[in-house]
């Protein structure tokens, strides 16, 4: 199986890829490419979607979108700590629960051999879920549906617990760094900036909360800049290649994100192939209702044939075992055609595409129809689920999307239309998202 490790900040991208097999991982492929604007980046995704078929994807967000807060536990258990995390964070975030998504890291754990008990030490990590649901669009336009989402810092995290160190050091990489003393990660965070300021901050942060003194710093990569900041601290500074393998990564953080095996951000309404659900449930349909139809062709080719090989009373026979072959819990009263007849509108009601009410195919018309002529907009999602319709596209002003609203609340079949989201793209087009409300489910 492939995994492939995607760390995307600042106008650059860097891909690893791993291909792990029942007894070893390979490092196969790692490369970094530069982009100006979101249409760049997604066409360089895109350019890597059938390469990419089938593997599993773990990409990142900056950890400096991210909010922490270190907790300890007297367990270990992933799962025990899932649960006890948000009553333990609660009161001390300056955001309601329900607005984040939450997971964390495990820092070090209890030795096996220990006399005491031992606390775990955990780092949860929140983002935003509009943050979140911004980068999965992302993805999206380029076809990549990432099984795993997680902070930048974790593949710092997952990087740093297989190089080895001296004393009290930092591994940085970028903007994410992790404090290791011996052999235990105690930290991970982004900073903001490279400047001597946001350094010494961080740095003295590391030191007050965890009571050490910094000694060395590792660069995984050659920073001029970083390495002229930290000059001035007085600690050793060495510059260290990862290898993997004995293959060195182009981009180390890709490479620790592809190593992640437990975070992830993708959970509850965001959930690896939910957003799918909607496209599964009407492709359902769809396969129902041709199936449908196609029986009944077939009867009705059946029943002909009858008509002219047997008698009016051995079709009468075959077509009521007919019947009960297709509605064995129903009960045969009068003309059994007529009651097939009756089931098969009842069914096209309920199915929608093939009934009298408004089908997938109306809706896209009337959402085609809605748009004014004097408006350009592109849409890019689709997504009918019920009486939920969700909208995803771009148009040239933030006007433009209120006339698109405008015309269609006025559509007989929308019930309600609501602006979800609304923004400036980098190419100078306004992104926008809608949900609207049908008043007959699909």
């Amino acid at each position: 199986m492939k995994i492939v490790g995607l760390n995307i900040d600042k106008g650059r991208i860097g891909v690893s890829i791993i291909e792990k097999g029942l007894r070893k991982r390979d490092l196969i492929d790692s490369w970094v490419r530069t982009f100006a604007t979101d249409t760049e980046l997604t066409d360089i995704l895109a350019d890597q979607v059938k390469r990419w078929s089938g593997a599993h994807i773990v990409s990142s967000i900056p950890g400096r979108f991210f909010s922490q807060r270190m907790v300890q536990f007297p367990f270990a258990d992933r799962k025990r700590i899932e649960k006890a995390l948000p009553f333990e964070i609660e009161d001390n975030i300056p955001f309601a629960l329900e607005e984040v998504v939450i997971d964390h890291l495990v820092l070090d754990k209890p030795g096996k051999n220990a006399d005491e008990k031992q606390l775990t030490s955990v780092l949860a990590v929140m983002l935003p879920k509009t943050l979140l649901q911004q980068h999965l669009d992302l993805l999206a336009s380029a076809g990549i549906d990432p099984q795993v989402i997680v902070p930048s810092y974790v593949g710092m995290y997952e990087v740093s617990r297989m190089m080895p160190s001296e004393g009290n050091a930092v591994f940085i990489e970028g903007n994410d760094l992790c404090l290791k003393a011996g052999n235990s990660i105690r930290s991970c965070r982004s900073f903001s900036g490279t400047e001597a300021t946001s350094i010494r901050h961080t740095f003295k942060s590391l030191e007050t909360m965890h009571g050490i003194q910094l000694e060395k710093a590792y660069l995984l990569q050659n920073n001029e800049e970083i390495k002229n900041n930290l000059s001035e601290f007085g600690i050793s500074i060495e510059v260290i290649t990862p290898e993997y393998g004995g293959k060195t990564a182009e981009d180390p953080i890709s490479l620790g994100l592809a190593l992640n095996e437990e975070t992830n951000l993708r959970k509850g309404d965001f959930a690896y192939r939910l957003a799918d659900a909607g496209l599964r449930r009407q492709r359902k349909t769809l396969i129902i209702a041709g199936s449908a139809a196609a029986f009944f062709l077939v009867m009705n080719i059946g029943v002909k044939t009858y008509l002219t090989q047997s008698t009016y009373g051995k079709l009468d026979g075959e077509i009521k075992e007919i019947f009960r072959q297709t509605l064995p819990d129903a009960r045969l009263v009068g003309d059994p055609v007529e009651q097939l007849r009756k089931r098969l509108d009842e069914t096209k009601r309920n199915l929608g595409v093939m009934g009298s009410g408004a089908s997938v195919l109306d809706v896209m018309k009337t959402v085609t129809e809605g748009i004014p002529k004097e408006v350009r907009v592109n849409f890019n999602e689709f997504l009918l689920e019920g009486d939920r319709l969700k909208l995803q596209g771009e148009a040239s002003s933030f006007e433009s999307v209120d006339k698109v609203k405008a015309e269609l609340l006025k559509a007989p079949t929308f019930s309600d239309v609501a602006v979800q989201d609304t923004r400036m793209g980098v190419d100078n087009r306004v992104k926008f998202r809608f949900d609207i409300k049908l008043k007959q489910a699909i």
